[in-house]
């Protein structure tokens, strides 16, 4: 085992999607076309993908795209997911480690619901610990999809609701849809979400350059306090799913959980279609293949993740860096050039 592995992997599953969000950040939608397609992992090679994963310690899996629900041979990757049995660390009630166990993975969902249908419903729901169903918008949600139809997004969210999976509403925020966040968390907790998911648009692939799409600093501050007043009156909770500057976290929150330090590479990596690594979803740099973790893992980009070697110079010396990461690296690296450039949040005036 290398004890460096993130213990979840984010596996997507295949490049192609049935709708085409203007915020999509997966590197391959880059206009530039510099990120490559190569041909994708079959279901056999993702099913041995997954049993090397958890030989190296993996104990939770993400299923994107892409839609995943367009993968050939999704049901035979959900059947082996059933199978699996990972390791997982057993806690006294001091917080002493016991010892381990064999358990079944946790597996979330994400997906824009536009394919759900009742028997991919019962033939996942199973397996799954949550289910992320993207909501971005109400009266925007086609513009923001490329045509998509919302209908279908919150018939999958009531759909899985009532089969008993945890049910999340993913919302990323554009000043497009800013304007209607209140109405558009509410639609998705009357309709099954149990939680909330909420991201901010960040530059990189099809969404690179659509500065119209990124908030400033005062709307980021209404993202935040629109989800939390929903959320309190709905009795729900929610997360934010990019990390933010704490400089820019100007309250604290009841229902919200908003995190700080950057994941990538340390709680979670991902893997694109074609089976190359990388330390984030949102990322655009390709360090290996699955089957060389290691090597990827070792790579002096990787381990600048690892040892939080990418901090501004503008924020050394500043008193919260052993609890903040200056916001999203890979957002700063696509806008500005560099892994330790100021978050794009933090270049405005």
């Amino acid at each position: 085992m290398i004890p460096s592995v993130p213990r979840t992997a984010v596996l997507e599953l295949t490049f192609r999607c049935n709708h085409r969000c203007v915020f999509c950040s997966v590197p391959w939608d880059n206009p530039d076309g510099r990120y490559e397609r190569q041909p994708e992992l079959s279901a056999s090679d993702w099913i041995t993908c997954i049993d090397t994963l958890v030989g190296h310690g993996v104990t939770g899996f993400a299923l994107s795209g892409g839609e995943p629900f367009l993968k050939e041979g999704f049901d035979d990757i959900v059947r082996h997911l059933r199978r699996v049995r990972v390791r997982k660390p057993v806690f006294g009630p001091s917080g002493t480690l016991l010892g381990q166990e064999e358990a079944p993975p946790y597996v979330t969902l994400i997906t824009n619901g536009g394919l759900v249908t009742p028997e991919r419903v019962e033939s996942v729901r199973e397996l799954l610990g949550a289910v992320v169903v993207s909501l971005p918008g109400l009266d925007t949600y086609a513009e923001h999809t490329g045509g998509g139809d919302r209908e279908k997004a919150l018939a999958a969210l009531r759909a899985f609701d009532v089969a008993g999976v945890p049910t999340v509403v993913g919302i990323c925020v554009t000043q497009r849809n800013l304007p209607e966040l209140f109405e558009t968390i509410a639609t998705g907790f009357l309709n099954g979400g149990r939680q909330l998911l909420l991201n901010r648009f960040l530059p990189g692939g099809r969404g690179t350059g659509r500065q119209d799409l990124c908030l400033d600093r005062s709307q980021l501050s209404q993202m935040l306090r629109t989800a939390e007043t929903v959320c309190l009156e709905a009795g729900r909770y929610g997360s934010i799913g990019t990390e933010l500057p704490r400089c820019l976290v100007e309250e604290r929150y009841d229902r919200l959980t908003v995190g700080t330090r950057c994941a990538g590479g340390v709680d979670f990596f991902a893997i694109d279609p074609a089976g190359r690594v990388r330390p984030c979803n949102h990322s655009p740099v390709h360090l290996g293949v699955w089957h060389d973790l290691p090597a990827a893992i070792s790579t002096p980009y990787w381990q600048r993740f690892q040892t939080k070697n990418f901090l501004p110079s503008s924020c050394r010396g500043c008193g919260h860096t052993l609890t903040c990461d200056a916001g999203c690296r890979e957002a700063a690296h696509i806008a500005s050039g560099s892994l330790d450039a100021p978050d794009p949040l933090l270049l405005q005036v």
